[in-house]
Formats: C-alpha cells, structure tokens, sequence
C-alpha cells in the first residue's frame, strides 16, 4: 500500500503527537493578533455588502487604538535596557557591559530588539533566539515570532526546554512557498521541507549541536498564570466581541431579509401588469409595501462609540492623549497622571529582563565554548539588568535636579571624610602622639593612657 504523501513537519508520526498543542497555540496567537490588525472584521465585510463602508467607518477606531497601545509598550518597557551602576544593593560587575554591549551590536539589537517586545504586547508571549555563528567567531540574539515557535519542556516541574520546533512559511528563488521546519534538542539540529529532511545553508539535514542545550528563550508580556500570558490589549477584547456579536446579528437579518416579501393593497392579482424584468404597473389606488424590517445603522454606530470609549479605558497607553496639550509637565506629575500604565509596565518589565538576562548567559556559555572569553563574563548567575532604572524618560529639570543631588552627596562625602582627617590629627595632638602611624612604632603602654586602649581594645 502506498505510504500517505508527508507535506508538513506534522504529517509525520515523530512530530504527530505534538500537533494538537501547535494548532491550540495557534489558533489562539491568531486570534489575537485579529484583533490587532482588524482582520476580525473581515467575515462582516462579506456579510454586510454594500452596507459595509457605513459601518466600518465606526468600527475602524476600535482597532486602531490597540497597535498604538503595542507601539507604547515596544518603547517604553526596555528602559535602554540597563545594568546596574553600582549605586544601588543589586550586584554588578564592570565587565558585564562591554560584553552585553557586543552581543547587541552582533545581533542589530537597536534595530531588531524593539520586535522582542512588540511580539510580546501583540501576542502575549514572545522569544529569543541565541545563535552561535562559529564561523564568523560571533554570537547572536534575535527575537521570535511566536506564531513560529513551540518548545517542549523537561517535565512538568521543569520549564527548562528539552526541544524546540520552529516552523515557518518560506519561499524558494522560483518563488514557490514552501514549509521551513527546525528542530533543535541538546544533542542535534534537523532542517526539514515540506516535512522531508532537507539541506540549508551548505549544512546537513541533521547534524550535532555543539552549545549542548536549547537555545530559546520564552517570556510572557503579563503573567496570569493562563497559558501564553496576556497581550496588551486582552482585557479589551471582550468589549470588541459585544461589537462583533452586534454586528453579526445584524448581517444574520439583512441575510434573512436579501429577497423581502411584499405587500399589494387595493389591488387584485389580475390588475398587476409587468412590463420588462422588474417594472409593474398597478391601479391608481393599489399600494406596494415591502415586509423588511428597518435596519438602525445610526442607533449601531452610536453603540460602536460607547465601546470605542470602554475600549480606550482599557488601555492605560492611550492616557497620553490628555497630555498632547500641556507642556512643561515635570517627570513626578507625569507619573502621578500615568500612574496606571506606570504600574502596569512595572508588572511586565521584569518580564522582559528575565528573559534578555537568561539569554545573554546562554551567549555567556557559547562565546566560552568558542573561545570568546570576554563573553563569557555574561554566564553569571548575578546578571540582571537594573531594576530601579524609571519608566518614563526624565525631563531635563529633574535630570538636573539628581545631577545636583549627586554632586551634593560627593561634597559631603568629602566634607564628611576632611573633618575626620583633622578630628584624628587633633586627637593625636591632644594624646601627645605627634607622630604618623608607623609600622616600627613602639606600643604605648595602656596604663598611661587607659580612654585610648579602651577605644582600641583590650590587646593580647
């Protein structure tokens, strides 16, 4: 009998058992990302005809607002993405930057990073791969598509990934599309097309994974303890699905309703002259009715509105639109108005610096294995990235302000540290010890001055 044609990576029995748990993680990351681009609408658009340019204009704003919500999340929660400056209790280590900084310039990070984070506000979920380019003597950390990744973890009391499966949609040089699948466990990588083994980029289809673990990282935008977080925008998808329920019950009557029947009073059947295709002449005093119910675009529109209103309060992002108009707002009253977004970019920040963190140590662990040993630093279990760093951008008055505290503080210091040099000199004068410290000098004897050993101790 002949063997069933494999097409895709999940055709194929190794990789069957985890189909299931692609499609629900799909079907979910696509159904939010409708929301984002509008796509959720599509099926009205078929269903509403030539209704649905009336009805759009209304319904556009509602999505909208939700990739400016992503924007200002994607530029807000990186921070710069800064370590520790030593001046706080969190641990540092002068070498950590110089060593991060090659990574990201290796990767294009200011170019490409901003997708770690976008991905995340859009989907929910986002993910980092490292990539050790051993024949260019680099290492790289780029940001997933969600919607192409899916990890297998350990166990269920380990999160740590035993495989990962990246699948995506490519096209070759005669510009057919074709399905793109890698493999990754600890031990090999495997490349496959269509779901045949398949060569790429002058490599085997298998061949063994020198780093010796799974080079992905995930991360959640907001932790719920639901699977794949939350996006951005989750809480306003709701208040999006009363308008699509709205609609859809509109579009089921106007499909009910596409041939209406109609009424002739005052006239008999045998009065009705038809002349052409859809012209009939009646009796003066006969009248046509038609038994449709009337539609109330208004009324809907002015629903749609309300929501539109419900669907900005939703997303703390959107606050800054009440800002537009005011100037010289200094950094303390930003965040007293912005305190929403404030808390709600603190609950997923540390997110996202765990996540960068986990990452750099894999590069830490890879650029050890190729001989980088400056990137090795980066394997350290203290790595994190600072936690205090503020999450709107300072105004000029307020960066002056701390540059003034900061100076102030250094002059105490030094006040602090010249009064005690002249207390100490004082002190010696007064105790007839006019003499510097030296290593050579003689102990003086404790009976002849009892308040200075008792300050010193008690000796052997």
């Amino acid at each position: 009998m002949a063997s069933k044609k494999v097409s895709s990576l999940w055709d194929t029995d190794e990789f069957k058992p985890f189909k299931a748990r692609w499609d629900e993680r799909m079907r979910e990351l696509s159904r939010r990302k409708s929301y984002y681009d509008g796509s959720i609408y599509k099926r009205l658009r078929e269903q509403f005809g030539w209704m649905w340019p009336r009805l759009y204009r209304g319904i556009k704003p509602l999505y909208l607002p939700l990739s400016r919500a992503v924007d200002v999340d994607a530029g807000i929660v990186p921070g710069d993405w800064a370590l520790p400056d030593g001046s706080t209790e969190q641990p540092f280590n002068k070498a950590w930057l110089p060593a991060l900084n090659q990574v990201l310039d290796w990767s294009d990070w200011d170019r490409d990073g901003v997708l770690y984070v976008h991905y995340g506000a859009q989907y929910g979920v986002s993910g980092l791969k490292m990539s050790d380019l051993r024949e260019q003597g680099m290492v790289q950390i780029k940001p997933v598509k969600p919607t192409c990744l899916l990890l297998i973890e350990q166990g269920d009391y380990d999160d740590t990934p035993q495989m990962a499966i990246y699948v995506d949609c490519r096209m070759d040089r005669t510009g057919k599309e074709y399905e793109y699948a890698e493999v990754i466990t600890t031990e090999a990588i495997r490349t496959f097309k269509d779901g045949q083994p398949e060569k790429f980029g002058g490599r085997d289809g298998e061949y063994k994974n020198e780093l010796g673990f799974v080079p992905y990282i995930e991360v959640e935008h907001i932790k719920t303890g639901e699977r794949w977080g939350e996006s951005t925008y989750q809480k306003a998808i709701p208040l999006l699905d009363e308008v699509n329920e709205l609609a859809s019950y509109l579009a089921d009557i106007i499909k009910k309703n596409a041939e209406p029947q109609w009424v002739v009073t005052g006239a008999e059947g045998s009065d009705l002259v038809k002349s052409g295709d859809n012209v009939w002449f009646i009796p003066g005093n006969g009248k046509v009715e038609a038994l449709a119910p009337k539609v109330d675009i208004a009324g809907v529109l002015e629903f749609v509105r309300e929501v539109r209103d419900q669907v900005h309060g939703a997303l703390p992002e959107l606050a800054f639109d009440e800002l537009k108009q005011k100037t010289q707002i200094a950094t303390a009253t930003l965040e007293l108005q912005l305190m929403e977004l404030v808390l709600k970019i603190k609950r997923c920040r540390p997110n996202y610096d765990h996540g960068l963190a986990d990452a750099l140590r894999l590069a830490g662990r890879a650029g050890a294995s190729m001989g980088l040993r400056d990137l090795a630093v980066l394997d350290d279990e203290a790595l994190a990235f600072d936690a205090k760093r503020p999450v709107l951008p300072l105004d000029r008055e307020t960066e002056m302000r701390l540059e003034m505290m900061a100076l102030s503080l250094e002059r105490e210091k030094s006040m602090d540290a010249g009064e005690g040099r002249a207390g100490a000199e004082e002190a010696r004068r007064r105790g007839g010890d006019t003499e510097p410290d030296r290593e050579d000098a003689p102990t003086p004897d404790p009976s002849l001055n009892p308040q200075k050993a008792g300050a010193g101790g008690s000796g052997e």
